[in-house]
């Protein structure tokens, strides 16, 4: 039984918005088209083309990263897990 003292931890993660949004598997096909990777100066040029503004994209970087879909470590960009 549910009740409002339920913890948190104890109901699965929810994707969030961005995540959800048909934007992030637009994104996640751009990153797979360009080599699954992406510096941030191809994602300047290629991204505003596809509708991206920089907000939109920093949030589902950040639910992909969260998720372990994408690395940004040593890269100046991001690139696919592996």
């Amino acid at each position: 039984m549910v009740s409002l003292r339920t913890p948190l931890a104890t109901f699965p993660r929810l994707p969030s918005v961005a995540m959800a949004e048909p934007n992030a598997n637009l994104l996640l096909q751009l990153i797979r088209e360009n080599g699954c990777k992406m510096t941030m100066a191809e994602a300047d040029v290629l991204l505003p083309r596809h509708g991206f503004s920089m907000s939109l994209t920093r949030d589902i970087v950040r639910d992909m990263a969260e998720s372990g879909l994408v690395a940004a470590d040593g890269f100046a960009g991001i690139e696919l897990s592996k």
